[in-house]
């Protein structure tokens, strides 16, 4: 009998994706662990590669506004998914706003060139093997083991992941600050760290090349010799040089703030609504 990944994912998500003109290598890559990993057959799907701000989120305003104008009746899907796209539109216009400058050391501000190296960007620092067995998580484990690729944390990426969290209502990863159990020595709060990553497979847990231990080796060699930089297009390369002409950290443009409902299986997701970075609003 063939394995299945057979997950039922929650909710909307919010993800950020890559530039697809710089990503068909990290595709193919995608590709072959989902032909190694038993195919449609066993619930391999194909997706679009991205790095998830927010995992099962709603579309309710977070901000006492109402998508059905404030009755309190509940609204419908449509309504709903508008109320999404006007939150997203919002989170990539304070994204704007708060990168149109930058500050120099002298105090004076300076405009940021739209092909300044401070341009979002998902740079991988790693490639992981993850086993998420379904007991994880106090029972929300996803029931598989995932090959991803770690993120760094850049300073655009996080304060893009804190307005989309600050706009949102809590999501199933992040939550409310508030409701965090205080473990510090203070007794305050600790903020859900953010840990941006891309992931290429999720492999059924009893799947052959999982049990046999392939996927992991597999893994584990993409690692060790950094595989995954190949599948950067070389021009990202090129123009990652600096003033000092010291090669700077290589990565895909993110392309698109993107807005997907992610009910059900893999199958089953689907975007609602994309918003490109670079684009005027």
């Amino acid at each position: 009998m063939t394995s299945k990944f057979s997950f039922k994912f929650s909710g909307f998500s919010i993800w950020l994706e890559p530039d697809p003109d710089q990503s068909s290598q990290m595709i193919s890559e995608m590709e072959y662990l989902r032909t190694k990993c038993g195919g449609s057959e066993a619930g391999q799907h194909t997706f679009v590669p991205h790095c998830t701000l927010l995992y099962n989120t709603s579309l309710d305003a977070n901000d006492g506004e109402q998508a059905d104008g404030g009755d309190g009746s509940s609204c419908d899907d449509q309504t709903k998914q508008q109320q999404g796209e006007y939150m997203l539109r919002q989170c990539l216009e304070e994204y704007h706003k708060q990168t149109a400058d930058t500050t120099c050391n002298d105090g004076n501000h300076q405009k940021q060139k739209p092909n300044d190296t401070k341009q979002l960007q998902l740079i991988p620092t790693s490639q992981y093997y993850f086993p998420y067995p379904k007991t994880a998580d106090n029972g929300k484990g996803f029931g598989c083991c995932i090959s991803l690729l770690i993120l760094e944390t850049t300073p655009q990426l996080k304060l893009l992941h804190d307005i989309v969290r600050k706009r949102f209502p809590p999501d199933e990863r992040h939550g409310d600050s508030s409701d965090n159990d205080c473990d510090n020595s203070k007794g305050e709060a600790e903020e859900p760290r953010f840990r941006p990553h891309m992931a290429l497979i999720y492999a059924p847990e009893d799947q052959e090349n999982v049990t046999n231990g392939w996927l992991e080796k597999y893994t584990e060699q993409n690692e060790e010799e950094k595989l995954y930089e190949k599948w950067i297009p070389a021009k990202q390369k090129d123009q990652t040089i600096d003033d000092d002409g010291k090669e700077g950290a290589v990565g895909w443009n993110a392309k698109y703030l993107s807005l997907w409902s992610t009910e059900g299986t893999l199958d089953e997701w689907y975007p609602i609504f994309k918003l490109d970075l670079e684009a005027t609003l």
